[in-house]
């Protein structure tokens, strides 16, 4: 099965760099389920939950605000702030 590359950065360090199954993200204008495959897409994050899910195992983080990139099954998480 296809995996995600998830990048989690914030402008002092890289919080997240691992493989994920599906991610749920809050974009500006709702949250957005990414799975393997996805179209590319460029979108401002809104703060809310990220959720990683990994194996039936599921990870969150608090962003607050940024952007997110995907392509090719990477996705890159440029927040302003994750907790």
């Amino acid at each position: 099965m296809d995996t995600l590359h998830i990048e989690i950065a914030t402008p002092e360090k890289l919080v997240v760099d691992q493989q994920a199954d599906y991610a749920e993200i809050p974009g500006k204008d709702g949250y957005m389920g990414i799975l393997p495959g996805h179209a590319a897409l460029l979108s401002e994050l809104a703060h809310g939950k990220l959720t990683l899910t990994t194996g039936g195992k599921t990870e969150s983080f608090t962003v607050t605000g940024g952007y997110v990139e995907v392509r090719d099954n990477h996705v890159r998480v440029l927040a302003d702030g994750v907790e």
